[in-house]
């Protein structure tokens, strides 16, 4: 999915891509929960629920009330997190995690956008 955005007093534009299955071959989730396991975002429950769904999820899809219960899990889940540390977690390892995943298109297309 792919939204560009224009704001007429200043002439900037954005790109915005869908990060799961359309820029990376994974679900970000299911990558970044080992980094916020082992940084105490998450715990063991969270981590076995969320790869759960996501076995569920890749066995048979699902449907929108399924993904709106997942949103609302991941959404309180991950309130009230401290965004530095999060970001800490994330510049760690993104590289390590993100890079190897990342489609080719993908970033052929994001780079024709910069």
């Amino acid at each position: 999915m792919l939204a560009i955005v224009e704001n007429l007093a200043m002439p900037r534009t954005a790109a915005f891509f869908d990060l799961d299955k359309t820029v990376i071959a994974k679900s970000s989730t299911l990558t970044f929960g080992k980094s916020f396991y082992q940084g105490g975002l998450i715990n063991r429950r969270a981590v076995l629920r969320t790869a759960y769904a996501q076995f569920v999820y890749l066995l048979g899809g699902a449907d929108h009330d399924q993904m709106e219960r997942m949103r609302e899990y991941l959404s309180a889940l991950c309130r009230g997190w401290n965004v530095e540390q999060v970001k800490e977690i994330v510049a760690e390892t993104i590289h390590q995690l993100i890079d190897p995943i990342i489609y080719d298109e993908a970033a052929s297309l994001i780079e024709e956008h910069h």
